[in-house]
């Protein structure tokens, strides 16, 4: 196997990134969903658990964007 050139470096980083990015959405998705029995409340520290975890994947999505973002400078500067 070959070393990849600096361009496929960036852009399989980038598409990583992507990747790691929709399945955190995807996981956003998840955890606003409805569930069953419909109407029932999450308890405490599972509706506690929820908001945190939604929050917590916002930020992770922000660092990805600015990751990404730099990534693409870095793209730009190769070519």
């Amino acid at each position: 196997m070959s070393l990849p050139t600096r361009e496929e470096m960036f852009r399989a980083a980038l598409r990583d990134l992507d990747n790691a990015r929709n399945s955190l959405s995807s996981s956003r998705d998840w955890l606003r969903s409805d569930w069953v029995p419909i109407g029932t409340p999450l308890p405490a520290a599972a509706a506690e658990a929820r908001i945190s975890v939604v929050e917590k994947i916002a930020a992770a999505k922000q660092i990805i964007d600015e990751a990404k973002a730099a990534l693409a400078e870095g793209l730009d500067e190769l070519g």
